[in-house]
């Protein structure tokens, strides 16, 4: 069995989400350890040609899976994500290109109604031919954002006077695009 090796370059063509084997997740620190959820509804498009590459993604916010449904309201309310008033969250790369052994896309991020500038790095796997026809891409980025820079502001203070919630969330997509034929 021969292993299909990451690298930084993206083919020419179209490819579109496998939904079955994508997932968009997030973790932040919650006390003294991480808490992770992520989304079901993931939407991503990948256009390459002519040297021009451009990613386009979202995610529906009421899709947030997280193991404590008690807390899913609160993440969907005014608080955090607000998704009656932004019900996706939204991504537009700007630019792609290699550095080194990695992929870097920057692109604007919006949030719950605010939109910021992102860097995500990872790497590309294939194209791998399929049984059936056509070919799959693999795509794996990840990237930091402060959760305040998007107006989530909600905390609570612990006993020794430290926040419950930290800042800095991690972001990570795991990404298997399907060819479009052309």
């Amino acid at each position: 069995m021969s292993v299909i090796e990451k690298t930084t370059e993206i083919p020419t063509g179209t490819y579109v989400i496998d939904p079955t084997h994508s997932s968009a997740s997030f973790a932040i620190r919650h006390a003294a350890a991480k808490f992770r959820g992520g989304f079901d509804q993931i939407e991503v498009r990948l256009e390459s040609a002519d040297g021009e590459v451009s990613l386009v993604g979202s995610v529906k916010v009421e899709s947030i899976d997280i193991d404590d449904e008690n807390i899913r309201p609160h993440l969907l309310s005014p608080e955090f994500f607000d998704a009656e008033r932004a019900p996706e969250v939204k991504f537009s790369s700007t630019a792609i290109e290699a550095e080194g052994d990695e992929l870097v896309i920057r692109g604007e991020l919006a949030i719950a109604g605010t939109t910021h500038e992102v860097e995500a790095r990872g790497h590309v796997t294939g194209p791998v031919p399929v049984p059936g026809g056509g070919s799959k891409l693999g795509l794996e980025l990840s990237t930091e954002i402060d959760r305040t820079d998007y107006g989530f502001d909600w905390n609570m203070e612990l006993p020794d006077g430290s926040a419950i919630l930290g800042d800095e969330v991690e972001l990570v997509v795991n990404l298997e695009l399907d060819q479009e034929d052309a």
